[in-house]
């Protein structure tokens, strides 16, 4: 397609936007039946792929309308406009990602019975859930700072994720970290910037493992104190490593 042809789709689009666009409305349809169910998910992967192939500026319902197999109409059905999709492909994909992670634990996990581990396997899982799809997460995570209903959406999960946190902390033996909702505060706030950098942004990659060794490493540090070490840490292995004075 052309760069007229892509504004006057544009054009199009927004005129559409106008016309059936609900500001107030994140969606107007709750589908219920199986074939609106459907219809409503399959604008959903649309629009995700859209989102992550395009980027979210660039991508219309009319596009989203066509790669779902509906008519535009049908989409304006379900939904107020593209930011409408955007809030609901946000909810979607951070939600399933919490879900998926906090599924892999046991209650034994979450009760701080052995921390190190605990921070390992959630390093290692974060990591790897976060890696899935990241031209939209990347997307998702700019639209996040700059639209005011996803940046609510945000500080909601964000606080949801504090608090699991704080209480991993508060119930883990051998915690030495004097304030524990600053301290939970640091920690989650910590992981979520590296995972973003190395997994959205960060090129060359480094070696994904030594990152998360090094990163379950350093917060173990400052959780347990500077002289604790993750399993299978072996310092003097690390110390023959390190140069020879002479």
């Amino acid at each position: 397609m052309n760069k007229p042809e892509q504004l006057s789709e544009a054009a199009e689009s927004r005129k559409a936007e106008s016309r059936h666009a609900d500001p107030g409305a994140e969606r107007r349809r709750q589908p219920k039946q199986p074939r609106s169910v459907e219809t409503f998910n399959s604008i959903l992967e649309a629009a995700a792929e859209l989102f992550a192939e395009r980027g979210y500026e660039q991508t219309t319902t009319h596009q989203v309308a066509n790669a779902a197999g509906v008519s535009v109409g049908a989409l304006y059905r379900y939904f107020g406009g593209k930011q409408a999709i955007l809030q609901e492909v946000y909810r979607r994909e951070t939600t399933e990602i919490r879900q998926r992670i906090l599924a892999s634990f046991s209650i034994a996990d979450l009760v701080g019975q052995d921390l190190p581990k605990l921070v390992m396997k959630a390093m290692t899982l974060a990591f790897h859930a976060y890696a899935e799809r990241p031209g939209l997460r990347r997307v998702l995570v700019e639209q996040a700072r700059k639209i005011p209903e996803l940046v609510q959406l945000r500080h909601e999960q964000e606080r949801e994720i504090h608090q699991a946190v704080r209480a991993i902390l508060g119930a883990a033996p051998g915690v030495q970290i004097p304030d524990i909702e600053i301290g939970a505060y640091l920690v989650t706030l910590f992981m979520e910037a590296l995972i973003d950098d190395y997994t959205l942004y960060r090129e060359p990659k480094l070696e994904e493992q030594r990152v998360i060794d090094a990163a379950a490493d350093f917060i173990l540090r400052y959780v347990l104190g500077s002289t604790a070490r993750r399993p299978g840490h072996d310092a003097l292995a690390l110390e023959a490593q390190l140069p020879r004075k002479t």
